[in-house]
C-alpha cells in the first residue's frame, strides 16, 4: 500500500507540474506585443468644421437598429442585442459603477452597412464602376479611387495604399486574392451634401459600404480614414468565410474595430470610454457576446459597449500567442468547429472553454501579463 500511495503522489505531482507549465506559458511577461507601424497622419484631419461629420441623430441606421427591444428568453440564443442590463451583463467590480455603456457627445460615427451585406461578401471579379459626374478616377495597385473634383490627389492615393499595407500586416492570410488584379472601389466626396446626394444616406451617416461589390463611399471628415479601414477589413476578413457560414458577428466587428484603431490609428472616443467600463468589470458575458448575431432591438449605448468588448476580445486573441494561433482559430470556425473546440485547437490548454478565455482575458485587462501589453 505504501508503494501505491507513493505512486499516486508522484502521478498527481506530475499532473500538477504539467498544469503549472501550461499556466506559465500564458502568464509569462516575456511575450512580446504585435509591432506597430505607423502610417502618415490622417489626411483629412484639421479640415474646417463644416466638412466634418455632423451628427443630428444617433449614429445607427434606422433600418439596422429598430427601436423595439428583443430580449433573450431563458437559455435561447439571443438574436438581437438586449437593451436592458440583465443576466447577460457582468456586474461591475467597482462599487457604484454604472453598468450602462458610455454614449459620448460630439460627432464621432460608427461605420454603416446593411445586415445582408456581410453574407454577400465575395472576392470575385466585379466591373469597374464609372466615375460619377464631377468626379475624377485613378487606379492604383489595389484600388480604383474616385475623388470629387478635376483630379485625384496623388497624396490621397498614397495614403489609401499605405493604409492597405498596414491592414495586410494582420489580414494578408485571410485575403490572398488581394495580391492579384482584383481591386476595391473607394469614393471620396468633398462634403456631406455631395455624399448624401450620391448615396441617399441620412445626415448622420459618415460612410457606407457595399461589401458584395467592394465599394466604399465616404466624405472627407475626421472619421473618414477610420471608417475606410473598418470597411476594408470587412471586405478582406469576411471574404475568408464562405457564404453558407459567414464570420461570427462579434469576430467580424471586433476585427474591423481593431484594425480601425490599431492600424488606421483612429480610435473613437466612445471606444476608449467603453473600454474603461469593461476594464472595471462591466460588459457582457462572453457566452452571450458571441451568440449575438444582429443588432436588432439595441440602443446606441449597448451597441457601442458590444463593439468595444468585441474589439477587446479580438485584440487579446491576436496578441496572446505568437505564430498562427489566431489564424487557426478563425480557420476552425470557418470549417464549422464549435467555438470552444476551435479555441483549444488553436491555443491549447487552458483554453478549452469560453469561461477559461473570459477569465484570462479579464485578468489580462488588469495586468497585461498574458498578452504582454498594458491597456
Amino acid at each position: 500500500m505504501d508503494i501505491l500511495v507513493k505512486l499516486r503522489v508522484i502521478f498527481w505531482g506530475l499532473i500538477i507540474g504539467l498544469w503549472g507549465l501550461f499556466l506559465y506559458q500564458y502568464i509569462s511577461k516575456d511575450l512580446s506585443p504585435v509591432p506597430q507601424i505607423h502610417i502618415s497622419q490622417n489626411p483629412f484631419s484639421g479640415r474646417p468644421a463644416a466638412e466634418r461629420v455632423m451628427k443630428k441623430t444617433a449614429a445607427v441606421a434606422p433600418s439596422a437598429w429598430p427601436k423595439a427591444p428583443l430580449q433573450p428568453s431563458g437559455s435561447a440564443i439571443p438574436t438581437g442585442l438586449s437593451v436592458q442590463p440583465g443576466s447577460h451583463m457582468i456586474a461591475p467590480m467597482a462599487k457604484g459603477l454604472d453598468i450602462k455603456a458610455v454614449s459620448p457627445g460630439g460627432t464621432e460615427m460608427m461605420p454603416e452597412h446593411s445586415a445582408g451585406e456581410k453574407a454577400a461578401t465575395a472576392p470575385g471579379e466585379t466591373p469597374v464602376p464609372q466615375a460619377p459626374p464631377g468626379f475624377a478616377m485613378a487606379e492604383s495597385r489595389h484600388f480604383v479611387i474616385y475623388e470629387e473634383g478635376s483630379a485625384v490627389s496623388k497624396d490621397l492615393v498614397d495614403d489609401v495604399e499605405n493604409l492597405h499595407g498596414e491592414i495586410m500586416l494582420d489580414l494578408v492570410a485571410f485575403s490572398p486574392w488581394t495580391r492579384d488584379s482584383r481591386k476595391s472601389y473607394v469614393f471620396f466626396t468633398n462634403n456631406q451634401d455631395t455624399y448624401q446626394r450620391l448615396t441617399g444616406r441620412p445626415a448622420w451617416s459618415g460612410g457606407v459600404a457595399s461589401l458584395s461589390e467592394r465599394k466604399i463611399y465616404l466624405f472627407k471628415s475626421e472619421e473618414a480614414f477610420g471608417i475606410l479601414a473598418h470597411e476594408l477589413t470587412h471586405i478582406y476578413f469576411d471574404s475568408f468565410f464562405p457564404a453558407e457560414r459567414t464570420s461570427p458577428l462579434w469576430l467580424s466587428e471586433g476585427m474591423a474595430t481593431y484594425i480601425q484603431s490599431e492600424r488606421a490609428h483612429s480610435t473613437p472616443v466612445w471606444l476608449t470610454q467603453n473600454l474603461t467600463l469593461i476594464e472595471k468589470g462591466g460588459g457582457f458575458k462572453l457566452d452571450d457576446l458571441v451568440r449575438i448575431d444582429n443588432m436588432q432591438g439595441a440602443d446606441e449605448n449597448n451597441v457601442r459597449l458590444w463593439y468595444a468588448e468585441s474589439y477587446s476580445v479580438v485584440r487579446f486573441l491576436t496578441r496572446m500567442k505568437a505564430g498562427e494561433a489566431f489564424y487557426t482559430f478563425c480557420k476552425r470556425l470557418r470549417d464549422g468547429t464549435p467555438i470552444h473546440q476551435a479555441l483549444y485547437q488553436a491555443y491549447g490548454m487552458p483554453y478549452n472553454k469560453l469561461s477559461s478565455l473570459e477569465y484570462a482575458w479579464r485578468y489580462d485587462l488588469k495586468t497585461g501579463k498574458i498578452s504582454g501589453t498594458l491597456h
